[in-house]
């Protein structure tokens, strides 16, 4: 059996363990281990070779947001597309089309959103190659494993987890470690599989529930989102030392805050550039909001299904050299962050992509700090830590002094009334 069998005892113990370790400090960061708008090479994701997929550029489809409307974000030019303001993405969906809307989803769902979902996922963790799926699994259980026994002290481990465990436990990670020397995987590999699947398989689901509700939250997250947005976009105004005004959104799903930052002024298409791993998000957000074009450069949004830390953004650097260093003005991880397998490196690299002098690094989640705890508690496969406290941020721009940044706005901490009230808010100014 591998799972731990939980006398009534053990479970009240487990449940003190973890309640306790939330009024703590959360860990330091531990690293794992180790355009022309066309689609210009595409990898099945069903199939997750062993070598990392081609990055698949997007543009075109359906939706959009007419540009001609003013803004702050650039100088006004006509737009070559008409407004798209009926068009999915960009209003809510009136109550016939949110019918049919729902209906045609659980009908690509086989009756049930979520047992649908499931489907999907396993299916596609079913298709992986065998050693890969076998290094999958044990990845799987060795971190349920690992966030279960987290919070207890030495004596209560000893105490309440059987010794067989703890020797299963280690097995697994020897078999885990000869199956990533053996075929080159690494930690990073395995956590982006679970991302990937994960989010392709509830791409649709959350892409229409968008379309539904207008791709609007409710109204006090949506003011979180909104505030954060125009923070980001107001980095975007064109200067002396940036004339260029491109925005990054990391993990930018099915186009979630698109919208939102067209309102706070990034009103060229041609500003903005988002990357998610799943090519599922990113067909969505293509078909949303991919259509529009900057009326006198031609160009639109760009959207791109790859790994973050592995992608080559030199593509975006119009007249720097071909190096992706300082490519934009400002970068926004919405929601996102605590999805990536390492966020010091994810820090790391967003510091690189981001111009001196007055760059904005934004990291925002409307529902909070301690929202995200209770998801590494219930998943800590896919979110494997909690959002950075405002000591750990102070510490690591002490730490990395050559990342250059200055913390703007400091993040209130898990439990706090300002992560109740304004939830989690973290923005960073390069030198």
């Amino acid at each position: 059996h591998r799972q731990i069998i939980l006398t009534a005892t053990m479970a009240k113990l487990l449940a003190v363990a973890t309640a306790a370790s939330l009024l703590t400090k959360t860990s330091a960061f531990s690293p794992p281990p180790r355009q022309d708008n066309a689609i210009l090479s595409q990898s099945s994701a069903a199939e997750y070779s062993l070598r990392r997929p081609s990055p698949l550029f997007l543009s075109g489809g359906f939706g959009g947001i007419s540009s001609s409307k003013s803004g702050s974000g650039s100088k006004k030019t006509k737009s070559s597309s008409k407004s798209n303001n009926d068009r999915k993405g960009t209003k809510k969906l009136t109550p016939r089309e949110a019918e049919r809307a729902k209906k045609q989803l659980l009908q690509r769902y086989g009756g049930d959103i979520q047992s649908g979902t499931q489907e999907r996922i396993q299916n596609s963790l079913s298709s992986l190659p065998a050693p890969l799926q076998e290094a999958a699994k044990l990845y799987k259980e060795i971190t349920q494993f690992e966030a279960l026994i987290a919070p207890m002290t030495p004596a209560d481990r000893n105490r309440l987890v059987p010794t067989i465990q703890f020797e299963m436990f280690q097995n697994d990670k020897l078999k885990l470690k000869a199956l990533t020397e053996a075929h080159g995987y690494n930690e990073r590999d395995l956590h982006n599989i679970y991302q990937r699947i994960t989010w392709d398989a509830s791409a649709d689901a959350k892409a229409v529930g968008a379309d539904i509700a207008g791709n609007k939250m409710k109204p006090e997250l949506q003011e979180r989102v909104s505030r954060a947005c125009s923070i980001a976009v107001g980095a975007t105004l064109a200067t002396e030392e940036s004339p260029r005004g491109k925005l990054l959104d990391v993990g930018c799903g099915h186009g979630a805050i698109v919208s939102s930052l067209v309102e706070a002024g990034l009103t060229e298409p041609d500003m903005y550039v988002g990357i998610d791993l799943s090519p599922e998000m990113v067909r969505n957000a293509v078909e949303r909001y991919g259509e529009e074009r900057n009326g006198r450069t031609g160009k639109g949004r760009v959207f791109v299904a790859d790994d973050f830390f592995a992608h080559d953004f030199s593509v975006y650097a119009e007249g720097n050299g071909g190096s992706e260093e300082g490519v934009f003005d400002s970068i926004i991880f919405c929601s996102s962050l605590h999805d990536l397998p390492d966020m010091e490196g994810a820090i790391s690299k967003a510091v690189s992509l981001l111009r001196p002098n007055g760059g904005k690094l934004v990291i925002v989640h409307p529902q909070g700090a301690m929202h995200v705890i209770g998801q590494h508690q219930a998943n800590p496969v896919m979110v494997s830590r909690g959002l950075p406290t405002a000591n750990e941020w102070i510490d690591l721009i002490e730490k990395f002094s050559d990342w250059g940044l200055s913390l703007e706005h400091v993040p209130a901490d898990p439990r706090s009334d300002g992560d109740i009230k304004d939830g989690y808010l973290a923005v960073f100014k390069k030198t």
